[in-house]
C-alpha cells in the first residue's frame, strides 16, 4: 500500500498512451474525506510549468478532492495553450466526481516542451477514475515513473492513523520529484502546509526543475487528531524512506536528465 494506506483515499494508475510504449502513465488519488485539507511545496524555478502554475492557485485554497499525475510530457515550456489543456483536465475531472476544478491538482512529467496530448489524458482520467480504489496506491505510483526503474512509496502507521507515500524520480538527490502524500489524521489545511514545509525542507534538496511538487492531503477518516510533532516525525520517516529508494535506484543519465522534468 502507499497513497490508499491512510483510509479514505482511493487511487488508480492506467496506460493511457502518452508514453507510447503501453505503460501506465496517468494516475489519479482522490481524496473522500470527510476533509479535504492540503498542503503543497512547489518548485522554486523561474520557469515552472503549466500544471505548477494551475495547482498553486488551486493549492492555496487549502482544499483539494483529487490529484491527477501524468507521465507523458512536462507539459512545460507550452505557453498559454498548456495552461488551458491543465485547466481543461481539471474541469473534465471535476465534473467525473461531480465536484469543482477548484479543488483537482495536475500534475506532470515527462520531457520538457511536450504538450499531453489532451484528448488522450481525458480518456485516462477517465479510466483512472473509474478504477479507482483502496487497492490501487501501487498501480498509481506506476503509473508516475519516467526513468525510474521500480515504483517508490511508503507507508507508516502512528497512533490512530497513517501517513502514505508515493514518489518518482531516480535522481541521487531527489531535486526532480513529484511525491504525494496522505493521511486520514484529522488536520487542518495550515497544519499540513506548515508540517510539509518543515519536513520537505529537511528530507527534499531545494526544487528546482520545472514540474517539482510535493502535495500533503489529509482526509480526516481516522478521527484522531495527532500530537503535531509525532505527525512530523512520522512524515520526515516516509519521506526519508522515499529518498534511500530514490538513491538506491538506477541513476539518471546526464541525458535522462536534460530530457525529463
Amino acid at each position: 500500500m502507499s497513497v490508499t494506506a491512510p483510509q479514505g483515499f482511493r487511487a488508480a494508475g492506467v496506460p493511457a498512451g502518452l508514453k507510447g510504449d503501453g505503460a501506465r502513465d496517468v494516475a489519479v488519488v482522490v481524496n473522500d474525506g470527510p476533509s479535504r485539507a492540503v498542503g503543497a511545496v512547489f518548485t522554486g524555478a523561474d520557469d515552472r510549468a503549466a500544471p505548477v502554475l494551475w495547482s498553486q492557485q488551486v493549492a492555496s485554497g487549502g482544499r483539494v478532492r483529487a490529484v491527477v499525475v501524468s507521465s507523458g510530457g512536462a507539459n512545460a515550456g507550452t505557453g498559454p495553450t498548456g495552461f488551458q489543456d491543465v485547466h481543461a483536465a481539471a474541469e473534465h475531472t471535476a465534473d467525473l466526481l461531480d465536484d469543482s476544478a477548484a479543488e483537482v491538482v495536475l500534475c506532470a512529467t515527462g520531457p520538457v516542451g511536450t504538450r499531453t496530448d489532451p484528448a488522450a489524458l481525458r480518456e485516462g482520467i477517465t479510466a483512472a477514475l473509474a478504477e479507482a480504489s483502496r487497492g490501487g496506491g501501487l498501480a498509481a505510483a506506476d503509473a508516475i515513473r519516467t526513468t525510474d526503474t521500480v515504483a517508490k512509496i511508503a507507508f507508516r502507521r502512528g497512533g490512530g492513523y497513517t501517513v502514505g507515500a508515493m514518489a518518482k524520480g531516480p535522481d541521487d538527490s531527489l531535486s526532480t520529484v513529484l511525491c504525494v502524500l496522505t493521511t486520514d489524521a484529522d488536520v487542518t489545511a495550515d497544519q499540513c502546509q506548515r508540517l510539509l514545509t518543515a519536513t520537505a525542507g529537511t528530507c527534499l534538496d531545494p526544487l528546482t526543475a520545472t514540474n517539482d511538487a510535493v502535495l500533503l492531503m489529509a482526509s480526516g477518516a481516522s478521527g484522531t487528531v495527532p500530537d503535531e510533532d509525532d505527525l512530523a516525525a512520522l512524515l520526515t520517516e516516509v519521506l526519508t524512506e522515499l529518498a534511500t529508494q530514490l538513491g538506491a535506484d538506477t541513476p539518471a543519465t546526464e541525458h535522462d536528465r536534460a530530457e525529463n522534468s
